[in-house]
């Protein structure tokens, strides 16, 4: 790219960035400008494109309407560029289609703002009856945290649904914190909300033609997923991961990540393994050899997700999954999937494991997949049961799997322990031998898990993710 000649006199560059145009979108753009600039000679020009798309066109129309289309906000930026009227455009990254447009890629995912929710409510109003909500998921997680309120449709830009709020259409509406906070509007959040918000919400993606190799090769550099594992760091000793509640059973919870089981709080964190990425060498030598022979992925955790996504951006770029199926586990490990840009194709509703996916497969799924998998994984049996149904598992080790000592179990009481693989439950045990004679009530993510307590001679509770 850089300097363009015309004549015999250089010319300096310009790039056009559609987005759309409200007064959040050109924020988002005028952001991804200062994050651009230092790619390119100090003389470059930007220009703004604002755009309307569907979306700002219809604000009628719920987003629950089966009939709004997947580019309803991307589709006039879409447009642009695929006539050469702008070099790239500006989206928040949770409102691309779930295929991009013939021609067109996703370049980078810039690290992300706050993705929370917040709850923004008139002036005075505390417990608000009547809430403003824009989507199925804010909807649901509102029904749990206000039972007895009426959730309604809202739509429109941040302005005109704070507009809506002050002029008495709600006692409360649901926003991005980060849509708030780029405007200079964080002092309206009443309340920031827990729960998980809709995948890659406070992110920005940018978009270009899939032809553009020099731009793309730029852009790459600025992409979150590269840098996964820059700050990865082991799990320390017990962490409390939620206050107790009076009355409310202790759990100890002996895998990696919490977040997923809050109701079953409080919990006492106190990871028995240890999960690290393989090297990533060879987690690219096993895409650059197996991947353009496959017909797809399949993903057995969020880590595998990361560890995949990972080495799949240091060795090409999103591009390398065009017409690839991915296929997930479970819901976590498809959330994962979408927060790295990608959906999966098919994930089971609960989490019972390979065997449960598989059942849900037809014969349109049957042919060959990367399995990365962990080195602990029972990778044999594994590709036993995906023969059964016609899928040919190629297993990779793109993680390690390893026992970790915590040290002498918490001296607070607790009343039940929480496994969510059966590699958790042999380092459990391995650490803690006489823990096998205690009565305790024995919580088993999946079905493998509970037959890893079963082969102890115990009881297991099976629960899903989420």
């Amino acid at each position: 790219m850089g300097h363009k000649k015309k004549g015999t006199v250089m010319v300096a560059q310009v790039i056009r960035l559609a987005c759309r145009g409200s007064r959040l979108s050109l924020a988002q753009a005028e952001e991804t400008i200062g994050v651009l600039r230092p790619l390119f000679p100090p003389d470059t020009r930007f220009q703004v494109m604002p755009l309307d798309t569907p979306g700002d066109r219809d604000k009628q129309t719920p987003l629950t309407d089966p009939s709004v289309p997947d580019d309803f906000f991307t589709r006039d930026l879409d447009q642009a560029l695929l006539r050469n009227k702008a070099e790239l455009a500006v989206h928040s990254a949770k409102d691309l289609p779930k295929i991009q447009p013939k021609g067109l890629a996703v370049a980078t995912l810039l690290p992300g703002k706050d993705p929370r929710d917040a709850l923004v409510c008139r002036s005075g109003l505390l417990q608000p009856q009547t809430i403003g909500a824009s989507s199925p998921r804010r909807s649901e997680e509102i029904e749990k945290l206000f039972p007895g309120a009426r959730i309604k449709p809202l739509r429109g830009t941040i302005d005109e649904r704070l507009a809506q709020l002050d002029q008495g259409a709600f006692d409360a509406v649901i926003v991005a914190a980060c849509a708030l906070e780029r405007l200079g509007l964080a002092r309206r959040i009443h309340r920031y909300l827990s729960y998980e918000t809709t995948p890659l919400q406070g992110r920005l993606a940018l978009t270009v033609k899939d032809d553009v190799e020099e731009l793309i090769a730029r852009l790459k550099t600025l992409d979150f997923r590269l840098r996964l594992f820059d700050n990865a760091k082991p799990a320390a000793g017990s962490q409390p991961a939620a206050a107790k509640t009076s009355g409310d059973p202790v759990t100890l919870f002996v895998g990696t990540n919490t977040n997923r089981f809050q109701r079953f709080a409080p919990l006492i964190h106190w990871p028995t393994i240890e999960l690290s990425p393989a090297p990533r060498e060879e987690r690219m030598t096993a895409l650059e050899t197996t991947l353009k022979d496959v017909r797809g992925v399949l993903l057995t955790s969020p880590f595998a997700v990361r560890c995949f996504m990972d080495a799949l951006i240091h060795w090409q770029d999103g591009r390398a999954l065009h017409g690839k199926t991915l296929l997930a586990v479970g819901p976590a490990t498809a959330y994962e999937i979408e927060q790295m840009g990608f959906q999966a194709a098919a994930a089971p509703a609960g989490f019972d494991g390979v065997a449960s996916l598989l059942e849900t497969l037809d014969n349109s799924y049957a042919g060959r997949y990367l399995y990365p998998c962990s080195s602990a994984a029972p990778a044999s049996l594994r590709v036993e049961e995906a023969l059964k149904r016609g899928l040919e598992l190629l297993p990779r080790i793109f993680y390690e799997n390893r026992t970790r000592s915590p040290g002498p179990l918490p001296r607070e009481p607790f009343h039940r322990v929480l496994f969510t693989s059966p590699s958790a439950v042999e380092a459990y045990f391995f650490n803690y031998p006489d823990e096998i004679h205690h009565a305790r009530e024995w919580l088993a993510v999946g079905p493998s898990t509970q037959e890893a307590l079963r082969v102890k001679g115990l009881q297991g509770v099976t629960i899903d993710e989420h």
